[in-house]
């Protein structure tokens, strides 16, 4: 713009040298008059024209200041072919948070995300009439024990395709090799059942905040100290609820909706060394950031001969700290991805 202006004053002062200021147009026919009535007096009219000279400039100049200020303070807008070809988006927005929502999920509902998931499927026996709390578990899609006597149900959730399915000497299971991210991104995803002779229902769920969410879902009765003990003390950082589709036969459509609670969940690690003893981490607060973090996602569902309780099923996505800055969206997507249905 700066560069226009200069070139557009230079073009002003070439064409002033041969279109007169209105200004001195009154002085020239005054001057005129003054040689009439002075013939031959050359020496007055050198004398004035060089009066007159002065005055010229100093309005060329006036004339060029005014349109130049004029210029500054209304700029002109620039042309179609000055445009950048590219724009960066304003708001620095990525794909990922184009498409999806904090929580993981889809911002359009209709959109289609092709080849970027791997459904997982799992077959659950849930017996009729349990004596005890029994569990069944799943991890990393592995197969729970089959029941002859037992209603048989199936859990679904889906990971992506960029992870690394099976794990190998090289590249441990869900090792994200994707441009930007090459770490593992999950430590291991666990879906469990549970049935008890006092048939739970989704009162459980509702109180699961106030009681402690690892309590509720029974996190410290799965044997052999599954989960670690630290989740019984875990902060809830998040919950909300959610409403997906599911079988049923009572209702005309055969299609009811289901109710999941999710639970955010992370605990810090018992001990934290201090920063003159390499934690970077321990700013001499009190305490260490989060070391591990659980998505939970939690249904009951309803026995088939009867509305009264049912059996829990569950849904824990676990990281530690440097996985959740690889994938927390992907994390999530997972998590949201969960739902049980009637096999």
């Amino acid at each position: 713009m700066i560069i226009r202006l200069l070139i557009l004053a230079a073009s002003l002062a070439s064409c002033s040298a041969f279109h007169t200021p209105a200004s001195s147009v009154d002085r020239v026919i005054r001057l005129q008059a003054t040689r009439q009535n002075h013939d031959g007096n050359v020496a007055d009219d050198a004398k004035a024209a060089a009066l007159d000279a002065p005055q010229l400039r100093r309005d060329f100049l006036r004339m060029s200041a005014a349109f130049v200020s004029s210029a500054t303070l209304f700029p002109s807008k620039a042309n179609a072919g000055e445009e950048f070809l590219y724009k960066r988006d304003e708001s620095g927005a990525d794909l990922t948070s184009q498409l999806f929502n904090t929580d993981g999920s889809l911002k359009d509902p209709n959109a289609v995300i092709v080849a970027q998931e791997k459904e997982v499927v799992i077959p659950f026996s849930i017996p009729a009439s349990p004596d005890s709390v029994i569990v069944n578990l799943s991890t990393d899609g592995s197969s729970p024990p089959a029941s002859d006597s037992a209603t048989n149900i199936k859990a679904t959730y889906k990971v992506p395709t960029k992870w690394n399915q099976e794990a190998t000497s090289s590249l441990p299971l869900y090792y994200d090799s994707s441009e930007g991210k090459n770490g593992q991104s999950c430590d291991r995803i666990t879906i469990y059942s549970v049935s008890a002779p006092k048939n739970i229902d989704m009162s459980t769920l509702e109180k699961a905040s106030k009681v402690g969410v690892a309590k509720s879902l029974f996190m410290s009765d799965i044997s052999n100290g599954y989960f670690d003990q630290g989740v019984l003390k875990a902060d809830l950082i998040g919950g909300r609820t959610s409403r997906k589709p599911i079988k049923s036969s009572s209702v005309p459509e055969g299609i009811d909706e289901q109710v999941y609670y999710e639970f955010d969940l992370a605990f810090a690690p018992l001990s934290c060394p201090d920063y003159m003893e390499g934690n970077k981490e321990n700013l001499g607060l009190g305490f260490c950031p989060y070391d591990n973090i659980l998505l939970v996602s939690a249904t009951v569902l309803n026995n088939a001969d009867s509305n009264e309780g049912g059996t829990l099923v569950v849904c824990v996505v676990e990281c530690n700290k440097n996985e959740w800055k690889i994938g927390n969206t992907d994390l999530k997507r997972v998590r949201n991805s969960f739902v049980v249905d009637r096999a």
